[in-house]
């Protein structure tokens, strides 16, 4: 084991609960603190406790109700869910983040949250044709095709062949062709 990876902390869950305080778009309001917590479970109950505030269903595009991870050794940092107008938002900046996307721990977060606090909708930023970002683009949250998806079933066929899972997937049968039964 690397020296490095010796020194990973553990993912830290936060909330912030008006992010358009930091941000300007709630005027002049102090800004909200940053509410750090010990396990997922103690975040998510902040969240749900907060996320009938009024001010997040406010006709206001601003992001509002902040859930994110945060580590020290390394340091890394990512808001993953924001509600807008009342929706809850994923964000995809994860996706960009080898150091939150490569985590198991940040995974199984978001697998949680999708679970327990669900997203409607994804703020998705494009590539452009110079290697840059463009974007955000709004979307449904059932429309959007995870750029991570490929890649993360290859690491599940990946293990599965290195440990000899009795569970490999049965090969797909020869592709038929058209008879003329079939054809119109």
């Amino acid at each position: 084991m690397s020296e490095e990876k010796a020194t990973n902390s553990k993912w830290q869950c936060y909330i912030i609960p008006d992010l358009a305080t930091w941000t300007g778009a709630a005027g002049s309001k102090p800004h909200t603190p940053i509410e750090f917590f010990d396990t997922y479970e103690q975040a998510v109950a902040r969240f749900q406790e907060l996320r009938s505030e009024p001010y997040n269903s406010e006709d206001l595009s601003a992001a509002r109700l902040t859930f994110g991870v945060q580590r020290k050794d390394p340091p890394g940092a990512a808001d993953l869910l924001q509600v807008r107008q009342g929706k809850n938002y994923l964000l995809d900046d994860y996706t960009r983040m080898a150091s939150v996307n490569q985590s198991p721990e940040v995974m199984s977060i978001l697998k949680q949250m999708r679970k327990n606090l669900g997203f409607d909708r994804v703020r998705v930023y494009d590539r452009d044709a110079y290697g840059g970002f463009i974007g955000p683009k709004d979307m449904a949250f059932a429309r959007w095709k995870h750029p991570l998806k490929p890649m993360l079933r290859k690491s599940v066929l990946k293990d599965l062949k290195e440990t000899g899972s009795k569970t490999e997937p049965t090969p797909k049968a020869p592709h038929r062709g058209k008879t003329k039964e079939h054809e119109m």
